[in-house]
């Protein structure tokens, strides 16, 4: 049997991500969203998800905007705005923050989310800062403190021969040297998680033709389809016609077709084995 979970990232980051991901909700075969608690279109997000009945996880997010819960040392500024992802996996790495705020800042997301009216079905990381050691354990711990055992898993289905060249590809090689330990934590922690990420190698060219091929190939498991299907947002930088090709794709009756064709189950965080 395959199962197949297809996440739409960042919601709430913008209203034209916000209505795009409700489009492939709706008429696609996007199955839940990841919602930023400290987006900045968070409440168009929250009342779009509670109005269509769309399942979201949080998007615990360490690297853009502002911490909810303030300033975290060796995290973010004294203002609480975090430093990008570069900048924060150079301090991860180093290991010189206060992962008691860490854990503060990542249960306030989860509670601003839960006080608007949601009831968060998973828990997946921004920039996948989850991956790295010195995150591991806190996340899981937080997520054993919260309730919310399910969780992403960003081991690349795809085989490296079909990395592309450049940054996207020394990317997927770090995930591959970083998951399966990150795996063995949140496993011995009790989390529960689909088999890995698929789509990776497809980052902002996830077109139809490509689409079908993934699904195409698809083996018997539970994988996650990570998608961030949108319109437009002006002045974001991850919100170009990349967006709209990918809600395109997601929305394709092609593409439903083969879902069909093939038996895959479309499914939600909530319905993974052993996820209540």
């Amino acid at each position: 049997m395959i199962r197949l979970l297809v996440s739409a990232d960042d919601f709430g980051s913008g209203p034209g991500r916000n209505r795009g991901i409700i489009e492939a909700f709706l008429h696609g075969i996007v199955t839940g969203a990841s919602l930023l608690a400290n987006g900045p279109a968070f409440a168009d997000a929250v009342a779009l998800a509670r109005a269509h009945a769309l399942p979201v996880g949080v998007h615990l997010n360490l690297s853009e905007g502002r911490a909810v819960s303030g300033p975290i040392a060796g995290i973010t500024d004294g203002s609480g705005h975090f430093a990008g992802k570069g900048e924060l996996r150079q301090r991860l790495l180093a290991g010189d923050f206060d992962a008691a705020a860490v854990a503060t800042e990542l249960r306030a997301q989860i509670a601003r989310i839960r006080a608007a009216g949601l009831d968060p079905d998973h828990l997946d990381t921004h920039q996948h800062c989850l991956l790295f050691p010195a995150l591991t354990a806190i996340v899981a711990a937080v997520a054993k403190s919260s309730g919310i055992k399910t969780l992403r898993l960003p081991l690349p289905l795809e085989p490296a021969a079909a990395d592309p060249d450049g940054p996207l590809g020394a990317e997927l090689a770090l995930y591959r040297a970083l998951a399966p330990a990150c795996a063995a934590t949140l496993h011995a922690a009790g989390c529960v998680t689909p088999d890995g990420l698929c789509g990776m190698p497809l980052l902002d060219r996830l077109e139809e033709e490509h689409l079908l091929r993934t699904l195409t190939d698809l083996p018997a498991g539970t994988w996650e389809l990570m998608t961030h299907p949108g319109h437009v947002d002006r002045g974001h930088p991850f919100s170009g016609p990349e967006r709209v090709t990918e809600l395109a794709a997601l929305t394709a009756p092609a593409v439903h077709a083969e879902i069909v064709r093939r038996g895959i189950a479309l499914v939600s965080f909530c319905e993974l084995p052993c996820a209540s």
